[in-house]
């Protein structure tokens, strides 16, 4: 605490700042539930009443944050993607926020560049526009070319950008614990993770080696596939704060006339659009986070690039299975396994009633169920599902949204391009190649090596470790406290069942190795060991299915 009260007197002048600003807007009232009184200034602006219409707070609070600066604009932009924790008329209003600021004067640029780079920029550019194309909070892009000849765009940050990125967060992280400590909503809501969950996202943006990797990491993705294009990156000069990339020339995505034009056929160009980031999501669990008209370009030949990698997205293989568990649920409307996917994407509160729970998303498949396909939206589907989590107070973790907020964005663009578009019929014959991707042999390879280690353990100890718990029982060493008589046949039986399922994951691995094999073409002695293999598992699966039949309990 004392700390912490150190940093906020170092800060003060800034803490000083945020209470105007929150005074003049009507917010008054929040300085005093956070114990922040003697920072407001000493004839402040009556606040308003707490109880004012949602719509009024809404709007007051993105002014709030426009007039904070960079860091708390960001903060808004984060919070415009939980519609799980914030009622939808503060998401509606935050979405509006800008992160447009004007640009940093060039001799401030030509410094830093320099600076970063260890040259001056007539060794390195043969000409360098002072003009920048894009300016936003962090960083602003200036078009160049190489003493090489190479067109390129230079992305860098704003100087002094990330010393008051700090200083803000500092001052974040304590206005979240007071909130946690001082306020009704610290008892709903976990402001302090929501900070440490806006930190992680911040200093990715801040890092343009990271962002530089992004652009890789994206192009290896679609190495191979002609339509979709991202900029190269120019190691030698690029730093954390300088970030050089090919030069894209190209349509913006939304000039309809102008892609007519030139030759485009805006269908095609929306139904790409849809299609490239359902792979990145479904497939790939990386994708571009911020898909807005600005990023995105259309290309001669019918493709489509991808521009500014700052803020994407990944899931790890459970979130993955888990968001197409969804979609295949809104696809088939299930709303078992639209519950189930709800259940286990978020954290549910103990109190919550699922007799609710289940009613209320019964009601939303009902919604959709005598609708087509075709007139299913992402947004207005995707928001049910919110409103849903909002309600019951299900807390559903950062990706998931950002996996929301890319898609809504993306089918306002295709629709703008396309109004007949719908993303649900796109991915549904996407499902077909999605299965298959994910149960092909190559992924079945991939998963049972990466696991490798966790069978062998299996393998080794849980026989061991069975019989020790089946000896340890009959010694009476562990008390049961049961009245079945036939608990010894009982024990047989799980000691049969453990040893059966024991063996079919050994089939298992056996089939999987050999398809490896198939694969490698491997041979002893000229002898084809994945025929051998495919031999002995196909014998060993035909003694375990009479075992199974015999036993009279399939």
């Amino acid at each position: 605490m004392r700390l912490q009260l150190q940093k906020r007197y170092k800060h003060f002048r800034r803490y000083r700042e945020i209470a105007n600003v929150l005074v003049k807007h009507g917010f008054g009232y929040v300085l005093n539930s956070l114990g922040l009184a003697e920072f407001s200034p000493p004839r402040h602006l009556p606040a308003q009443e707490n109880n004012a219409s949602e719509e009024s707070k809404a709007i007051r609070l993105r002014m709030v944050l426009e007039e904070l600066g960079p860091t708390f604009i960001k903060l808004g932009q984060l919070f415009s993607t939980r519609s799980d924790l914030f009622a939808p008329v503060y998401v509606k209003e935050l979405e509006k926020l800008q992160d447009k600021v004007p640009s940093v004067p060039f001799a401030d640029i030509r410094e830093l560049l320099e600076l970063e780079l260890g040259q001056s920029l007539s060794q390195i550019f043969n000409h360098f526009n002072p003009t920048a194309l894009a300016s936003a909070s962090i960083g602003q892009v200036h078009e160049a070319q190489l003493v090489n000849g190479c067109r390129v765009a230079v992305k860098v940050q704003r100087p002094g950008i990330r010393a008051n990125m700090e200083v803000d967060m500092e001052i974040l992280y304590d206005l979240a614990g007071l909130a946690e400590r001082h306020t009704i909503w610290g008892e709903i809501y976990k402001f302090t993770e929501m900070v440490d969950e806006f930190e992680h996202i911040l200093q990715e943006e801040l890092d343009f080696i990271l962002e530089g990797r992004h652009a890789e990491t994206l192009a290896r993705n679609f190495a191979g596939e002609h339509h979709v294009a991202t900029p190269a990156v120019y190691w030698d000069y690029t730093t954390k704060k300088v970030l050089t990339l090919e030069f894209l020339e190209g349509i913006k995505i939304t000039d309809k006339d102008k892609l007519v034009a030139e030759g485009h056929d805006p269908v095609e160009i929306a139904r790409l659009m849809v299609e490239t980031i359902l792979k990145q999501i479904l497939m790939d669990g990386f994708f571009h986070a911020d898909p807005h008209p600005g990023n995105l370009l259309a290309l001669p030949e019918g493709r489509l690039a991808f521009l500014d990698f700052g803020m994407m997205g990944y899931l790890e293989k459970e979130m993955q299975g888990k968001i197409i568990k969804l979609v295949f649920g809104l696809i088939n409307k299930d709303s078992a396994e639209i519950l189930r996917a709800v259940m286990s994407l978020g954290v549910v509160p103990a109190h919550v009633n699922m007799n609710q729970l289940r009613r209320d998303i019964e009601r939303v498949r009902e919604k959709y169920y005598e609708v087509p396909l075709g007139q299913v939206t992402v947004a207005e589907s995707m928001g049910d599902i919110m409103n849903l989590a909002y309600r019951h107070r299900i807390k559903v973790p950062i990706e998931f949204n950002m996996v929301m907020k890319t898609l809504i964005i993306t089918e306002g663009i295709a629709i703008q391009l396309d109004p007949r578009i719908s993303i649900v019929q796109v991915v549904e014959p996407l499902g077909q190649r999605l299965l298959w991707h994910r149960f092909s042999p190559e992924s079945i390879r991939k998963f049972f090596w990466d696991n490798i280690n966790d069978y062998h353990i299996l393998f080794t100890r849980l026989p061991g470790q069975l019989s020790q718990i089946i000896e340890l029982l009959t010694k009476g060493d562990i008390k049961v406290k049961t009245e079945n008589p036939d608990l010894g046949r009982a024990l047989l039986k799980l000691n049969t069942m453990v040893n059966r399922l024991v063996y079919s994951i050994i089939v298992g691995a056996m089939v999987i190795s050999s398809s490896w094999l198939i694969k490698e073409r491997i041979t002893f002695w000229g002898i084809p060991l994945a025929e051998i293999g495919f031999v002995f598992a196909g014998v060993l699966g035909f003694w375990l299915l009479l075992m199974i039949i015999r036993s009279k309990f399939y």
